[in-house]
């Protein structure tokens, strides 16, 4: 099993990714009449469905990126599989998710942004067209493959599935959010890949902007993240979602105070200790916000809150040791 996660690169999408996409889903659930604990199986197939996705886009990837890979001398998973079996797990993949595209999604609108994803991870991937190496549009491509559609998709699923009418303002205000998040997601991969990717002419977005002059305009995108999330926050209106979101501001100046961990918004610095702005936030403090708040208000959803915690419980570990490691010093 650790060879199948290793080579579906699970450790960089399923925390990272997945649990801000299902917290979208939790919150789109509070403004429904429908009791989250109904709507946890669909959040859970629509879970898995990405997951599927996530795991073509890995292997793919690898598989495309490889000789490039291999003359920047980085890993690559994909090398050590014989050529015959190499397309074995894409393949399974893609059957699955048609399967998923066909008998699951019931709304014409969630299965075109079900099918966007793979559409925009193909595009960036494959040549001729492989907008992984066409600077903006590859990062477009990923943001939007990554988390803009998938964002739009669990709205519009679960308005679909709970028979409510789809909150447009909402649906673009989580548009907005995902895409700018998304982007700098995506740039701060690159801006880290840069003297890989420099070694062997790639011409991705990152190596044709100089780190050191990119500061505004990562202050551009998150300001613009941060409104639209801000009115997200608004909308949802919450004093434990504000009050986590002070817990992580908290968790900030531990890190640090303590670890001399510097905050960044998208390039990371080399060779010191870094943590990347709202990303733990997104990550855990928001949906475990949302998950506690239905637990105290509805029955049986603190079912669907120790479930996430048993599926995403990495970040969930790590800040809780860090908080401890505050109160404790000694035990550092």
């Amino acid at each position: 099993m650790k060879k199948i996660f290793a080579i579906i690169r699970s450790g960089e999408w399923w925390e990272y990714k997945l649990s801000p996409l299902l917290a979208i889903g939790y919150a789109t659930s509070l403004s429904t009449t429908t009791p989250l604990f109904q709507v946890a199986p669909h959040l859970l197939l629509i879970l898995v469905a990405t997951a599927v996705g996530a795991m073509y886009v890995s292997v793919i990837n690898d598989i495309t990126d490889m000789e490039e890979d291999l003359a920047a001398g980085k890993n690559n998973r994909m090398a050590k599989i014989p050529v015959n079996k190499r397309w074995i797990i894409p393949a399974c993949c893609a059957i699955i998710g048609i399967l998923f595209l066909i008998f699951f999604f019931k709304d014409n609108l969630s299965r075109i942004l079900y099918l966007l994803p793979w559409i925009s991870f193909s595009l960036y991937s494959f040549a001729p067209v492989r907008l992984k190496k066409r600077g903006l549009w590859g990062t477009l491509a990923d943001a939007c493959g990554s988390h803009v559609f998938i964002s739009l998709l669990i709205i519009a699923s679960v308005d679909s599935f709970t028979g409510s009418p789809l909150d447009w303002t909402w649906f673009f205000a989580f548009g907005i959010w995902s895409l700018f998040y998304g982007l700098r997601g995506i740039l701060c991969h690159q801006f880290t890949d840069r003297k890989h990717d420099l070694q062997i002419n790639l011409g991705t977005f990152a190596t044709r902007t100089d780190p050191k002059s990119f500061s505004t305009i990562s202050m551009i995108l998150f300001s613009i993240e941060l409104f639209a999330f801000t009115f997200i926050l608004f909308r949802i209106s919450l004093f434990i979602v504000y009050f986590f979101l002070m817990l992580y501001f908290a968790l900030v100046l531990i890190r640090h105070k303590k670890w001399g961990q510097r905050t960044v918004l998208v390039v990371a610095p080399d060779n010191l200790p870094y943590q990347i702005l709202m990303v733990d936030y997104y990550q855990s403090f928001f949906p475990i916000s949302i998950l506690l708040y239905a637990s105290l208000t509805q029955p049986n959803a603190w079912i669907v809150l120790l479930a996430h915690v048993i599926l995403f419980n990495a970040t969930i570990r790590k800040a809780a040791w860090d908080f401890l490691m505050m109160i404790k010093p000694k035990m550092a």
